[in-house]
């Protein structure tokens, strides 16, 4: 009986009320009760494991996000800084009349400037270490999610026994099953004795 035959009003309540302890007391003496228990005791687990996985990579995305915007300034005017040294120091070199006194300036712009650079250097090794070390997560997220993996292997597995022992073998049997046959398949008495004639009858 399907829930669409059950009748309309109070009575499809009491109907229904009936076939949930029916379903109870056949999932009871099954067995199955304690296993669907422990099912939906496992799922909110995976699920809360799954959030603190997402959090985990939330955060370490934003504070990746924000030591590249913090740092990203700073390299890009040291870019322009050294590729405006360069150029005065080609032109300079160039010019036929520099005078001692102005590449001794230029000498010293320069070596402002590898220091300045040294100094953006060692705080990007800081950086690329920060980043790095943003990606700690990597190692309890996998864990974690090895861990959801086993939960939702055995919650397969558990569903797939709990189907397989409540499928009828009967309904389970091929669909095309012989039986009598029908005017349109039966096979006629002139092919019956055709193959009699073609075995030697």
């Amino acid at each position: 009986m399907l829930v669409s035959d059950l009748a309309e009003g109070a009575d499809a309540l009491d109907q229904l009320d009936e076939r949930v302890k029916r379903l109870s007391a056949s999932l009871a003496e099954l067995g199955w009760d304690s296993a669907l228990r422990q099912l939906l005791d496992q799922i909110p687990d995976a699920r809360e494991r799954l959030r603190y996985v997402a959090q985990m990579t939330e955060d370490a995305a934003n504070k990746v996000l924000n030591i590249v915007d913090a740092t990203l300034p700073a390299c890009q005017a040291a870019a322009r800084d050294e590729r405006r040294m360069a150029d005065d120091l080609t032109a300079l070199l160039a010019a036929p009349d520099s005078t001692p006194e102005a590449l001794r300036t230029a000498l010293g712009e320069a070596v402002a400037q590898l220091r300045r650079s040294h100094g953006l250097s060692s705080g990007l090794a800081d950086t690329m270490t920060s980043i790095m070390l943003a990606q700690d997560f990597q190692d309890l997220s996998g864990q974690v999610i090895k861990k959801v993996v086993t939960i939702i292997d055995h919650t397969e597995e558990q569903l797939g026994r709990m189907v397989h022992d409540a499928v009828d073998p009967v309904e389970a049997a091929p669909a095309e099953l012989s039986g009598p046959q029908v005017p349109t398949k039966a096979v006629a008495q002139a092919d019956v004795d055709d193959l009699l004639a073609s075995l030697g009858f």
